[in-house]
C-alpha cells in the first residue's frame, strides 16, 4: 500500500507554440508564415490541452484574447480555454473581465513551482512568448508541443532566447500535418 501523503505531487508545465523554422513564434493571425497546417494540427492541439487544467497567461496575450475567446467557436480550443482557469500574470486589474480568471502579480517562477505541487492536471503555456521565455530559463517547462511552419518568418519574437543556456529534452513523438512538424518533447530527467 502506497502512502499519498509522502507522494510528491508534481504537475507538468507544457509550452505549446506555434513557430516558424527560423525559430520566430507569433500570433497566427498577425503573421503570414503559418501556413499549410493540415488536419492533424487540430488533434494535436486536443491532445495537448485534454490534460491541462490551468493555463498560464501574459498580460498581452490576455489583452488580445479576453475580446475574442468568449464568444470563439473555433474548437476544441473555444471550449478550452473559456473553461479553464488562467492565471494572468499582470500587476494591474484585468480588463475585460474573462471568466475563470486570476491575475497574479508575483514573480512567474515562484508562483509556477508552487503552483505544480498542487494537485492537478498539467498546465499549460499558450502564446505568451516572454512569459514562455522567463519559464523556460527557469527550468520550469516539462514538455514543448511545437508546431513548426513550413516558413521563414524573417523577424519578430524568437520563441528561444539567449538567456535559457543548455537544457536536454528527449523526442516523445513527431507527426507531419500538411506541410507542418507537430514536436513533442519532454525534459530529460
Amino acid at each position: 500500500m502506497t502512502d499519498t501523503a509522502s507522494t510528491p505531487i508534481s504537475r507538468r508545465v507544457v509550452l505549446y507554440e506555434l513557430m516558424s523554422i527560423d525559430g520566430f513564434a507569433d500570433d497566427p493571425g498577425e503573421g503570414e508564415w503559418l501556413r499549410d497546417t493540415g488536419a492533424g494540427l487540430g488533434d494535436f492541439l486536443a491532445e495537448t490541452i485534454a490534460t491541462q487544467d490551468a493555463v498560464l497567461l501574459g498580460r498581452r496575450t490576455y489583452e488580445k484574447w479576453a475580446p475574442y475567446w468568449p464568444t470563439a467557436d473555433v474548437q476544441p480550443f473555444a471550449d478550452f480555454i473559456n473553461a479553464t482557469r488562467k492565471y494572468v500574470f499582470t500587476s494591474s486589474p484585468l480588463e475585460p473581465e474573462w471568466s475563470e480568471s486570476v491575475p497574479v502579480a508575483e514573480p512567474a517562477a515562484a508562483f509556477v513551482s508552487d503552483l505544480t505541487r498542487e494537485q492537478g492536471g498539467d498546465i499549460g503555456i499558450h502564446g505568451s512568448l516572454s512569459l514562455a521565455r522567463d519559464l523556460l530559463a527557469a527550468r520550469l517547462v516539462d514538455d514543448l508541443r511545437l508546431v513548426v511552419a513550413p516558413s521563414i518568418a524573417g523577424h519578430g519574437k524568437r520563441l528561444f532566447g539567449d538567456d535559457s543556456g543548455l537544457q536536454a529534452f528527449d523526442l516523445v513523438d513527431s507527426e507531419r500535418s500538411g506541410g507542418c512538424l507537430l514536436l513533442h518533447y519532454r525534459r530529460r530527467g
